[in-house]
């Protein structure tokens, strides 16, 4: 049997064209989230055709997230994934309606939010009662050639946007 790994094109002109806006934060900043909105696209897609959808909390919390870094250490980390609990923030806190709950750990006083769902872990990597269904995975699987593309177009249109401006 072959071996069948999928082959992806154009990888060498989209690190030519981040060498180019290297330095330009901004330009960095929208390449990536253009790739990351086609997979966000698709892992809403995949959650919500594989039945996950309940409330609807999960798959309105499916977001792309810019970690913190260093300032100056000209790294910029994003993350495709389900937004819950403290990562969520203050205007979703105060919007989504909130109760008091018991804890069944510590017996302590506990806010519960509405729109938290603290749940999507086990809907993702499964549980010893509960089948897996990686739709942030398989969505990275399915589209990751568009993902790529998208980029790529990104980079272009910034590069070309920051010529004009350099006029």
């Amino acid at each position: 049997m072959a071996d069948s790994k999928p082959e992806v094109i154009g990888v060498p002109e989209l690190r030519a064209a981040f060498a180019e806006l290297r330095g330009a934060d901004r330009g960095a900043r929208v390449v990536v989230v253009a790739g990351g909105r086609v997979l966000k696209v698709e892992a809403k897609r995949l959650a919500d055709t594989a039945g996950l959808r309940r409330t609807g909390a999960m798959i309105d919390n499916i977001v792309i997230k810019r970690e913190k870094t260093p300032a100056g250490s000209g790294v910029a980390e994003y993350h495709l994934g389900v937004r819950h609990g403290h990562s969520m923030t203050r205007k979703q806190r105060k919007e989504s309606g909130k109760r008091l709950a018991i804890s069944k750990r510590s017996g302590r006083i506990v806010t519960r939010y509405e729109n938290d769902p603290w749940y999507w872990r086990f809907q993702h990597f499964g549980t010893k009662h509960l089948q897996a269904n990686p739709f942030l995975s398989q969505a990275l699987e399915n589209k990751r050639t568009e993902a790529l593309t998208a980029m790529q177009k990104a980079a272009l249109r910034e590069l070309m946007r920051q010529r004009r401006r350099a006029r």
